[in-house]
């Protein structure tokens, strides 16, 4: 306990909670004394709390109607009406996802136009009639984010984030021209972050193009508050995204949890990994730490790379304009590896915003596991999920659909653990058949379907993935990478225990009150 007080981890998080704690103990002590200022009759006090009421209806009603999930809003309106005023101030500051409209507009001005590719008629044709299984849901992400399922690439998957290092570090080396960087937590004096800080301090030297976009709050307690200012003294352009301040504020709650280094637009890696050492079991904490990633070459990159570049330039939007697409583009140096990869199927890059009413994760997920025929194999560290997936899930089983679900045996977070073992049961009834990775977490996010189709990225199974960060995947069909996914994800359950139903009782039995109290919290987790 006494080491954990004195780690370097706990205190960033300690300032904070005690600063956020500071403001709601002001408002509340402010309350207090407006309250005996003010001398009301009982009348008036009577009043004043039909008015509190009132206004906590109001906002119950407009979370009820909002286009958030049915438990997302179940939920906070249970928080609203049960404490009445404070409720409706945590679900004004925390519950709406409604951002400002600057944040709105700046997705609009960047990530789109970015984003926007297109194939002609004969090549959807072509995807249409080869891949009848695949193309609503490429035409889907087509619609609504503009991105396209590219040929001439190649795809190598990993499955351990152990396996990844090296390769990242080998492709980092022959970088010529730009290397871009985006993740969710990034550990300065880890192994992993430093041995790739010593090939971005020799690239820059060079003259490459180096630029870096973390997370402000995922980065809290693993990045000096100096780095974008260290950075610039190295000449890396280095970004926090969504500046975290110990305000109330729901701009907060919008994290990027994204993954993706970019070498030079003709390669690129993404994953589940962080780039900090528990990802590549060099620190263990949870016990073996399974995760994948996938290196990918050729066209496909250019998704990759409009997004890291919509991203960056929504950062400073006092520079419009800065990124010519033709200049990063896969073809501007693709001969320096050979040309592009000749090879079969078709990679389609996505990520997701919570700022644009589409839950493209979600769709993704939903998807492909209402078009499968024979299996899906899916792998998440969390489980807390709405309505709409817990029934897709089992009508998927129902059908005769081979669903297969992979998660932590050992948790990370002993809440979010509980929390996904309460979510066991009518799957388990459904016939999902469920498996805990014994030897440790589970930290990768990929689904796999008939052999045919795939997704690998960052977005777990949670509220906060499906619904406020933001997050990116990979959706792959007919590429020969597939079964090399799936093959890893077999060799993962032998090493699991399947969890049957009578043990499952067993723990429900003991932990059904908990796991209800849970419930009620599970979107604010």
């Amino acid at each position: 306990m006494l080491r954990k007080l004195l780690s370097k981890r706990f205190w960033p998080k300690a300032i904070v909670a005690f600063l956020i704690f500071f403001q709601f103990v002001g408002l509340f002590l402010l309350f207090l004394y407006l309250s005996d200022w003010s001398g009301l009759s009982p009348e008036w006090s009577g009043i004043a709390i039909i008015i509190v009421y009132g206004i906590g209806v109001v906002f119950a009603f407009y979370c009820f109607n909002s286009e958030s999930s049915i438990a997302y809003k179940l939920s906070w309106v249970f928080v609203v009406l049960a404490f009445p005023g404070a409720g409706s101030f945590l679900y004004l500051i925390f519950g709406n996802k409604q951002n400002s409209r600057r944040k709105a507009r700046l997705v609009k001005r960047f990530v789109t136009p970015y984003q926007r590719d297109s194939l002609s008629p004969e090549e959807w044709d072509a995807i249409k009639k080869e891949h009848p299984y695949a193309y609503p849901l490429a035409s889907y992400l087509h619609r609504v984010k503009g991105i396209v399922p590219y040929q001439k690439s190649s795809v190598e998957y990993f499955p351990l984030g152990d396996a990844v290092f090296e390769p990242i570090l080998a492709e980092l080396r022959k970088a010529r021209h730009f290397i871009f960087i985006e993740f969710f937590i990034i550990e300065s004096d880890g192994v992993f972050f430093s041995s790739i800080l010593e090939i971005l301090k020799q690239k820059a030297q060079a003259g490459l193009d180096i630029r870096i976009v973390y997370d402000d709050v995922g980065c809290l307690t693993t990045l000096p508050s100096s780095f974008a200012k260290d950075m610039a003294l190295l000449n890396i352009k280095a970004k926090p995204f969504n500046e975290f301040r110990p305000f109330l504020d729901v701009r907060q709650n919008n994290r990027d949890h994204r993954k993706m280094i970019i070498i030079d637009g003709h390669t690129a890696f993404t994953g589940g990994f962080n780039l900090a050492d528990e990802y590549i079991n060099r620190k263990p904490r949870f016990g073996h730490w399974k995760d994948n990633g996938i290196l990918v070459r050729g066209k496909a990159v250019e998704g990759y790379t409009n997004s890291f570049l919509a991203t960056y330039e929504s950062l400073d939007p006092s520079k419009p304009g800065e990124f010519d697409k033709a200049k990063y583009a896969s073809s501007a140096y693709i001969e320096e590896i050979g040309g592009y990869p000749k090879t079969e199927g078709y990679v389609e890059p996505y990520d997701d915003t919570p700022l644009d009413g589409e839950t493209v994760g979600e769709r993704v997920y939903l998807s492909l596991l209402q078009r499968a025929n024979d299996y899906v194999y899916m792998a998440t560290p969390y489980l807390l999920i709405d309505e709409e997936m817990e029934n897709s899930l089992c009508a998927a089983a129902k059908s005769g659909v081979d669903v297969r679900l992979l998660t932590p045996h050992i948790p990370d977070k002993k809440a979010v653990f509980n929390l996904t073992r309460s979510y066991y049961r009518r799957l388990l009834q459904a016939g999902v058949r469920i498996y805990e990775y014994t030897p440790g977490f589970v930290h990768e996010k990929m689904f796999i379907a008939d052999d045919k189709m795939a997704t690998v990225g960052t977005i777990n199974l949670d509220y906060r993935s499906l619904f406020l960060h933001f997050e990116n995947g990979t959706f792959l069909f007919g590429s020969p990478a597939i079964k090399n996914m799936k093959r890893d994800y077999l060799d993962t359950l032998s090493l699991s225990k399947e969890v049957d139903r009578a043990t499952y009782e067993r723990w429900y039995q003991k932990n059904k009150y908990y796991w209800a109290l849970l419930r009620i919290a599970a979107p604010f987790l």
